[in-house]
């Protein structure tokens, strides 16, 4: 847990030092952004699904065709190209560049406090430390919040090509194309009070509306939920209340309504589905996402804005933290624990079956 610790702590002073005046003009974010790739790229057995991923791009696991032609386009063609080079790490190098750069250029662009973005990137187990476990989906979830500035800047035919390549990395991510449609809806406290709430009480709906819409995913509703996973929705629908009572000022820039909509609407899709299993974390993680940038939106309301941010980065160390306790909490995989760089590892112990 001291390499992950060690880590937060490096970034933290690097995106610090960019907040201070006389630097500026150095690139402390840019790098800050680096070591999170680098992070990412260079590690080894780290995610939950990392394993998996690792067997079928060295062909070690029973029923390989099969597990490979299930994969999206993009997918099959990077495994391939893994293959062909005879260089496994590729892939979890060109995703985690993918994850991070759009992410770097979304928050850059459009955060208040890029900082404290990154920081929420970071910490929340919603977003970094959840791209290590569900890579292809985390793919696409970052093409979409990255394609936030088409749906801002009402660019239609970017947007749906943006989602189609998203969709390429992970199928699901067609079901994102209602963002754009999203940011005309012209919502009221009413109607997110009622959003909030149905999310508590709708599980048994959701569960029909996806057998109708979408029953290939009924397999993901499975009534069991991951170790800490209540404990990490409690957290968002804690916040969601607590934003109910600052919606009227939070919503007079057309920007922060449609990303208060997504976040409710998210939020709705996470709660419904909480009982089956990750349906409803990886359903609601395509309009989640955009917490990222809105979060410091929220705190920019608020008139003890450096009393708040100091809190906040506190609470990020300790969410980081946190759940790193909750990934040892479960039995069958330490999904973060322990960190390993790829080319110090034997890999002779993690042959497929």
């Amino acid at each position: 847990m001291l390499v992950f610790i060690f880590f937060f702590l490096i970034v933290f002073f690097l995106l610090w030092a960019g907040t201070l005046k006389a630097y500026r003009k150095l690139p402390f974010t840019l790098t800050a952004y680096f070591t999170i790739f680098l992070f990412s790229a260079l590690r080894f057995d780290v995610g939950y699904d990392y394993i998996f991923y690792y067997q079928l791009l060295t062909k070690q696991m029973k029923f390989y065709e099969d597990q490979f032609n299930r994969l999206e386009f993009l997918n099959q063609k990077l495994i391939s190209l893994c293959h062909a080079l005879d260089f496994p790490q590729l892939f979890f190098i060109v995703t985690s560049f993918i994850i991070v750069y759009l992410t770097y250029r979304t928050v850059k662009r459009h955060s208040c406090n890029i900082m404290l973005s990154t920081l929420i990137f970071l910490s929340l187990p919603l977003y970094f430390l959840n791209s290590l476990s569900i890579i292809r989906q985390y793919v696409a979830v970052s093409i979409i919040f990255y394609a936030y500035t088409f749906i801002k800047e009402r660019q239609l035919l970017k947007f749906l090509l943006a989602a189609l390549l998203a969709a390429l990395f992970h199928k699901s991510a067609i079901f994102a194309v209602v963002l754009y449609w999203l940011y005309d809806l012209k919502l009221t406290t009413v109607h997110y009070v009622i959003l909030f709430f149905l999310g508590l009480v709708s599980s048994s709906l959701s569960y029909n509306l996806v057998e109708l819409i979408a029953p290939q995913y009924l397999t993901y509703l499975d009534r069991k939920v991951g170790v800490g996973g209540n404990m990490i929705l409690l957290l968002f629908q804690l916040a969601g209340f607590f934003m109910l009572f600052t919606i009227p000022k939070l919503t007079v820039r057309k920007s922060n309504l449609f990303l208060l909509t997504s976040y409710y609407t998210g939020l709705l899709i996470w709660s419904s589905l909480s009982e089956y299993g990750h349906a409803g974390i990886r359903g609601g993680l395509y309009f989640m996402v955009f917490f990222i940038i809105f979060a410091p939106e929220v705190l920019s309301k608020f008139t003890q804005r450096a009393i708040l941010k100091l809190g906040a980065y506190s609470l990020a160390l300790i969410m980081f933290i946190m759940t790193l306790w909750i990934g040892t909490k479960n039995e069958n995989k330490d999904p973060n624990l322990p960190y390993r760089v790829f080319f110090l590892t034997d890999k002779s112990e993690y042959k497929g079956e």
